[in-house]
């Protein structure tokens, strides 16, 4: 518990924030958004305790009594597991502290591991939150009625029979987790240092005794390549916001990268956003490619040395390869692909069938191309194949096709900008018309020192509009902090990445939409 020495009057104090790196929201109570108290626990004397915030009479969790002995407390607290490595860092909370109707005075006083942080002697109404900022080193949080000793021992009468001695009614903490989430590798093909080919799969468990696990990405020469999110597991309304541990695994489709040595990693991330790299090797990647690869175009035969098409349409230089992208780049934060499509036709025109093109891919400025997909025309001489975009390090990729005939090595060419990826959290995503949210997220790297510039937008009456712009950190993260004033009804949110800053060599990006709800 925690000892009162505060004058009447005393005003309520806040404390500077700490860091904000690794941090997370959680609710409890329907104020903020369920009826879930989560760790929070009743105490004090007398007392009727109330210990759940839905159902029964009142949407709160307290101590119900008729009387309270001076210089005694009674209320609501709640405390970090020990060895967590979790601290509060910001208490949101709705709550209200009965009046006396006769003998010594009561009051109102939020206080916590070092004393108190707030204090009212009029009763508050629980509508509207009070907002306490702490010390970084808080790992626990008071709200008591106190019964003072000024009235020659009588105590504090809060009326007859059973009543409200205070009332929780919602609370939304801001927590650090200083914690790295865990785990091993418990099998599959991309775990093997060995040759893959196809679809192949690493098995995994991974830990998290804080916040929980909230996600397991596995990358590829450093860009993701595929997730399991665990979102649905997740409640963030108990300081292990998500599952302790998982036990799963991930799969990679290999043929979305050329043939050769590459880089896996399976990185683990917790509720808080920490990661950790639970597994590092190397896979050579070995699928079946088509004897095209080392050809170049134009190479092979010609009207002079009697090479033709497979279905009699003339020589090379009669033959029209039209190629384009469609559409321009397709997303999602864990693949980005670009889908090629294009038409052969004859010296008149006419549809081509049945010709195997290459598709080549090439960044800009740099050395010979590589193969990365094949394609065979259809009875209208079109074709469509879906291949990875270039590496997220290079903005400008080139992309050209030619046949495996050298009658059809007629090469086209498009040009591909590689988007920035961006991903967005908002928690929670259902609360009152004056609630806060949390938005945070990541942008993929590489990150200039100074970060990367980040545009929020919410949609409201019909429109996107920019609400704030934060500067990511180097690591790509970045959080904000939202409050509704009045809102009822649906927010979508999104994140963008303008293009073109300084370091930052992607063009502009989107995140998913998050829908938030208020009523």
């Amino acid at each position: 518990m925690f000892a009162v020495a505060l004058a009447a009057g005393a005003v309520c104090l806040l404390l500077a924030p700490g860091a904000s790196a690794g941090t997370y929201v959680i609710d409890n109570c329907p104020a903020a958004g369920n009826g879930n108290a989560g760790a929070w626990t009743v105490f004090g004397s007398p007392q009727n305790v109330k210990g759940t915030c839905s159902g029964g009479p009142g949407d709160y969790i307290g101590p119900r009594g008729g009387f309270m002995s001076p210089a005694t407390t009674a209320g609501v607290q709640i405390g970090v597991p020990a060895g967590s490595g979790i601290t509060i860092l910001e208490a949101k909370v709705w709550w209200q502290a009965s009046a006396q109707v006769s003998g010594a005075t009561t009051f109102g006083i939020a206080a916590d591991n070092d004393g108190a942080v707030g204090e009212s002697l009029t009763p508050m109404t629980g509508s509207e939150p009070a907002t306490y900022v702490l010390p970084s080193t808080t790992t626990e949080i008071t709200l008591a009625n106190y019964c003072s000793n000024d009235d020659a021992g009588a105590g504090c009468t809060l009326g007859s029979g059973e009543n409200n001695i205070l009332e929780l009614y919602g609370s939304q903490l801001t927590l650090e987790d200083t914690t790295l989430p865990s785990g091993t590798v418990t099998g599959g093909a991309l775990a093997s240092s060995g040759t893959v080919s196809g679809t192949a799969s690493i098995s995994y468990q991974a830990a998290d005794a804080s916040s929980g696990v909230r996600l397991v990405q596995l990358r590829v020469d450093g860009e993701p390549a595929a997730e399991k999110d665990y979102i649905e597991s997740c409640s963030y309304t108990d300081f292990q916001a998500c599952p302790p541990g998982v036990s799963d695994s991930l799969s990679w489709d290999t043929t979305t990268v050329a043939n050769g040595q590459h880089r896996v990693e399976l990185v683990v991330e917790d509720a808080a956003q920490n990661t950790s790299v639970i597994y590092s090797g190397e896979v050579m990647v070995q699928n079946a490619v088509s004897s095209s690869l080392g050809a170049s175009p134009g190479a092979g035969g010609s009207p002079a040395t009697g090479g033709g098409s497979a279905n009699g349409a003339g020589a090379s230089e009669q033959a029209e390869l039209r190629l384009g992208v469609a559409p321009a780049i397709t997303r999602t934060y864990a693949h980005r692909a670009v889908v090629i499509a294009g038409r052969l036709l004859d010296g008149q025109g006419a549809p081509i069938a049945n010709a195997s093109l290459d598709i080549l891919q090439q960044a800009v400025g740099t050395g010979a191309p590589k193969l990365v997909a094949e394609a065979t025309t259809g009875s209208d001489g079109t074709f469509t194949v879906r291949v990875p975009a270039g590496p997220s390090r290079l903005i400008e990729i080139a992309y050209r096709a030619f046949s495996s005939d050298a009658s059809y090595a007629t090469v086209a060419g498009v040009k591909e900008t590689v988007d920035a990826g961006v991903r967005l959290r908002v928690s929670p995503t259902h609360t009152g018309p004056e609630g806060t949210i949390v938005l945070s997220g990541t942008v993929e790297g590489p990150i200039p020192q100074q970060g990367a510039l980040v545009d929020l937008l919410v949609h409201y009456r019909g429109r996107w509009e920019p609400f704030r712009t934060p500067r990511t950190n180097a690591h790509g993260r970045f959080r904000v902090v939202y409050q509704f004033e009045g809102g009822v009804g649906h927010f979508p949110f999104r994140a963008e990445v303008p293009g073109g800053q300084a370091g930052f060599p992607f063009g502009s990006g989107s995140s998913r939409v998050v829908d938030v709800s208020t009523n």
